[in-house]
Parts: C-alpha cells; structure tokens; sequence
C-alpha cells in the first residue's frame, strides 16, 4: 500500500535487509568513493537536506538565545543552564523516545517533532516583541524542546541505516553529520550577524522559517521501517531489555562511559560567549564567526570520514577525537587573540565530528536489530551529557574561573581515556 500523500512504496524492513550489505550493480559500474555512493540513495538526499535545514535551525537558535540569556541576567552561569536545560527532558524521556522509533515509522515521527521545534522558536519570538520575556520563559522553552528531541533523536539517527543498510552506515552517518553541519557553518555566522542588525525577535523567526524547508525534506523520505514486536510486549520492558543488553556487552559499555565523559566537552560552551563579549571584545558578529568555526571544523572532520569510508580500527579514532578535543578546549580558556581562538574551535570542531560520526556508528553496529532503537536512545541520552555540562561548565567557570575549569575538566577527560585505551584491549579493537 502507498503512503498517503505521497507517490512511492515505503520501504519495507524485507528490502532494507537486502540491501545492507549489497553495493547494487549501478553503483558497481559508476565507482566513487563510499561517499558518492550513499548520495546516489535518493531518500538519503532528502535526509541529509532535512538534518542540514535542522542544524543551522539548531546553531542559529544557541548563538541567539546565548546571547538573550546572557543579556537577561549577565551570567554565564545561566548562559549554561539554558542551553543545557534540553538535556533534562531528553534525560528523562529518551527511553520513551527509543520505544516509540521503534513501535512507530520514523519519519513521521520526524514530522511531528520538527513542527514542534518550529513552533516553540515562534513563541519565544513573540514573547521577545510583546516584551515579556524573562529568564524563566526562557527555561521552560528551552525544556520543551528537549522534550521534542527526545523523540526525534532516535528515530533522526536509526532512519540513517534503515535508508543505506549498515555496510554504507559510516560513510552515510560520516556524511550526514558533514553535510548536516555545513547549516551548522552558516547557521552561528548569520544568526550573530543578523543578532547585530535585526535584534533577537527576528532573528527567531527566520529560525522558526528555516523549519519549513525542513519539514518538507523530511516528509518527502518514504522510508517508514518499524521493528514490529510480539503481541504483549511494553515498553517498560522493552527499555529493561534494552538496559540488561547495554550492561553485558563490553563494546557498548565503553562507549556508554566515553559519552560520560563527554559531559566535560560541553564545558567550553558556556565560555565563548563571554569571552566574545569581554575578552576578545568581538560582539555579536564575532561570537557568530568563533561558533561557526566549531562548525567549520566539524564539516571538515565529517566530510572526511565520509570519504574515506569505513575505518576499521574505530577505537584508534575515537582516542584520536579526545587528543584533538581536549587539549585545545584547555588552550582556548587561556587565549586572548580573536584568530587563535577561532583556530582552536576549529579544531575541536574536527574532534568533535570525529568523536560523533565514529560513536554513533559503533552504537548502530552492536546493536541487534529489534532493540535498534531503544538502543540509540541509550546512545542519544549519554551523548545529552554534553549540552549538560553547558550547565556545569557555566557554574564551574563562574566559581573557578574559565582557565581553571577548562584545565580540571578536560585534564581529567583526556586522562581517564587515555588510562582506558591502554588497558581495554575491547577498546583499542572496536571496529
């Protein structure tokens, strides 16, 4: 049966299986590398146009509610709190989020979750032009939104295999996250140039326009693939299963502590707008431009992987992100020159996209099929731990200062990974 409103099949989970490890004749004969393989996928240029829209949706919205945060009540601390704030409903529902990609299709979950986020953006917008807006308006949105997110990120990351198959899925994840983040490029430059000449309200609702095109990409994918579960099944049970599968695979394990660690990484978040601000003295713009070096950076780490394909010594990788992460997160905190510190994020952005594409690919590596989704909800939910240690890195910065909570934090991040990788043979062989 065709899906309303639209004018292929959907795909089913019989002819996913099929092609996941199969390189069809077609591509056989055009050649190219992985890269140019998955863009022939036509539901995989819908995806990546899609996530490309929602990433500078997503960096447009940080740059210009970091700045409304820190305008509202001059601390950094808050600067924190509010862009970490998402993580606590993707938290607390992310489970649920994973059950439902797989009880239900995916794009429409998509769908839903997409217009939500273009709905909230539209409300903050107008509480900004009726001059309302406090610090806790700004809260509850900024929750709300995760709470959107943790429906959307399993289903955005498991519709990635069910498009390719899982012998594309480095390649594919590799180039959706590079393509995705070139609106993470443009996305930080124009929200902060449009910041310092439009004002904050409009600003909003170019993000809440962006949505469209999105939403449109979004429902133009047919793939609807759902692991369907035996009568009597719930999801209370579903997610323990999930949990007791996690907890006795070594590979998974790991990768559940490195997210862990990753809370550290956000710490340098909450920063940069200060420093943008009073230390480097940049403004507006200059915010913008350093956040879309971070983005830069991470198209650049993207795209690259996407073209190599598929590494083999993945754990190699992942010790290879935390090298290049870490220490220039310390740098930046000590940096007092414009240029420098736009080098710097640069480079963590390359960490960044490295440390992403390679964890989210091992996640959908070892796991079976059936908990697929429940699985990257575990995933999506440890990796949350990033945008929360925009909170604490904000009130360590506050309490130690920039250079100190920069120094303890990632210092004690890249030590325990490095202490890891040279005793965890599972580790050093991830694949």
């Amino acid at each position: 049966m065709a899906i309303p409103g639209t004018d292929r099949e959907p795909v089913s989970d019989d002819q996913v299986q099929q092609n996941e490890d199969v390189v069809t004749p077609a591509e056989e004969s055009a050649g190219g590398s992985a890269a140019l393989q998955v863009l022939r996928i036509t539901d995989f240029r819908y995806l990546f146009m899609a996530n490309m829209m929602m990433f500078m949706a997503f960096q447009m919205r940080n740059v210009v509610q970091s700045w409304l945060a820190l305008e509202l009540t001059d601390s950094q601390a808050w600067v924190g709190v509010i862009n970490g704030s998402p993580a606590i409903a993707i938290i607390l529902l992310g489970l649920i989020g994973g059950v439902a990609s797989d009880r239900w299709p995916k794009r429409d979950i998509l769908l839903w979750v997409r217009l939500g986020l273009g709905m909230v953006n539209l409300v903050v917008g107008y509480l900004v032009v009726i001059d309302v807006i406090s610090i806790w308006h700004l809260l509850f949105l900024s929750i709300a939104q995760g709470g959107a997110i943790a429906f959307g990120m399993p289903a955005s990351q498991t519709i990635v295999q069910d498009v390719v198959g899982r012998g594309r899925l480095l390649s594919a994840v590799s180039l959706n996250q590079s393509l995705a983040t070139v609106g993470g490029i443009a996305g930080p430059a124009v929200g902060g140039a449009l910041l310092g000449v439009i004002g904050v309200a409009p600003v909003y609702f170019v993000i809440a326009a962006i949505y469209v095109p999105a939403i449109f990409a979004t429902w133009k994918i047919k793939t609807r693939t759902r692991t369907e579960r035996p009568p009597g099944s719930n999801p209370l049970a579903d997610i323990k299963e999930a949990l007791v599968y996690v907890k006795s695979s070594p590979p998974l394990r790991i990768l559940v502590t490195l997210n862990t660690l990753g809370l550290i990484a956000g710490f340098i978040f909450p920063i940069i707008p200060v420093y943008a601000r009073d230390v480097l003295e940049v403004g507006e713009s200059g915010f913008g431009i350093l956040m879309a070096a971070f983005g830069i950076g991470a198209f650049v780490g993207g795209l690259g992987l996407a073209f190599v394909g598929d590494v083999k010594h993945k754990g190699w990788l992942l010790m290879l992100a935390v090298v290049i992460g870490d220490p220039t997160s310390i740098l930046f905190g000590f940096s007092r020159d414009f240029y420098f510190s736009t080098i710097l994020l640069f480079l963590f952005g390359v960490g960044a996209s490295f440390y992403i594409s390679t964890v989210s690919t091992l996640f959908q590596t070892y796991a079976p099929e059936h908990l697929r989704g429940k699985i990257m909800a575990v995933y999506a939910l440890t990796l949350q731990l990033f945008p929360l240690g925009w909170m604490l890195g904000g009130f360590a910065a506050e309490t130690l200062g920039a250079e100190m909570a920069l120094v303890l934090g990632n210092g004690f991040s890249i030590s325990v990974t490095v202490v890891m990788f040279a005793r965890s043979r599972t580790f050093r062989e991830l694949r």
